[in-house]
């Protein structure tokens, strides 16, 4: 068994790559700048989703397929389908979705990439994740904690199940190479609900400093994100995406990655005490 993963270099991407390299599965790691050749078994390939002539040398030979879906991309409604029908020696697919999916605006396109992989004929499974431990230390949160020490978003006192990459790069793993996953649909979350306050409070005593969130009006956050020149497809989707927090949709709590791991879920203390350098 080959496997492809789009988005080799993302937040699940790479633990990805990493999970399947160690069980010894050749790996195709693909993206616009992929990594380095620097693991046995894992061989770079450049994959662009506006460049098809790199959809081809991507697909040759692969059984597998691990997707992550072009959100940023003009044709992002019909390039997964496209992609999908342009890759008929692949039998199974692991697509990345995303908790709350059904109540997100049209305008966001998970929902029509969960329909692509179902009427593609092929093997699927959905993984619907909860928000990242990893968007406060390696992502977007990242330089304004550390700088400022504030975290300022649109998510009132509403919990979230903030979920570990490397458990839903584990869980995809296990769908990409075992039988017992075809035609699934997968939440994971963390071991805990906790508020944006509660997870700086858990961040803040691991750095060894105070940190703190700002709980901004939807209207507010909008504004600063058109004023910063985001497009318009972001505005809609980070918006949807907080309204779903504050109407308590990213809440809950489950158990599948410790029932597909046969291990707890990271908690975010964890994580915190792993990275407590990151934001000192």
């Amino acid at each position: 068994m080959r496997i492809l993963v789009i988005g080799a270099t993302g937040k699940t991407g790479a633990p990805l790559v990493a999970a399947l390299a160690e069980r010894k599965v050749p790996v195709r790691a693909a993206g616009r700048r992929p990594p380095a050749a620097a693991v046995a078994g894992v061989e770079p390939v450049r994959f662009d989703w506006t460049d098809r002539a790199t959809w081809a040398p991507a697909l040759d030979g692969v059984d597998a397929m691990y997707l992550v879906g072009p959100y940023a991309e003009d044709e992002r409604a019909v390039l997964v389908r496209e992609l999908l029908t342009a890759a008929p020696r692949v039998r199974r697919v692991v697509l990345l979705s995303i908790l709350g999916v059904e109540s997100l605006p049209d305008a966001i396109p998970m929902a029509a990439w969960e329909q692509n992989v179902r009427e593609s004929g092929k093997e699927w499974t959905i993984i619907r994740p909860n928000w990242f431990h990893q968007n406060f230390g390696h992502g977007g949160f990242t330089a304004g904690l550390r700088e400022s020490g504030e975290l300022a978003l649109p998510a009132a006192d509403a919990a979230v199940g903030f979920v570990d990459t490397r458990d839903i790069a584990e869980v995809a793993a296990r769908a990409l190479t075992e039988d017992s996953y075809g035609g699934s649909v997968l939440t994971l979350t963390g071991p805990q609900a906790l508020t944006h306050r509660q997870a700086l409070d858990e961040i803040g005593k691991a750095a060894g400093r105070p940190l703190r969130y700002v709980p901004l009006a939807p209207e507010a956050f909008a504004e600063g994100m058109r004023a910063a020149n985001a497009p318009g497809y972001t505005v809609t989707w980070q918006t949807g995406l907080f309204r779903l927090i504050r109407e308590g949709a990213n809440g809950i709590v489950t158990e599948t990655v410790a029932e597909v791991t046969g291990r707890p879920a990271r908690s975010l203390r964890s994580y915190a005490e792993e990275f407590a350098t990151v934001w000192r």
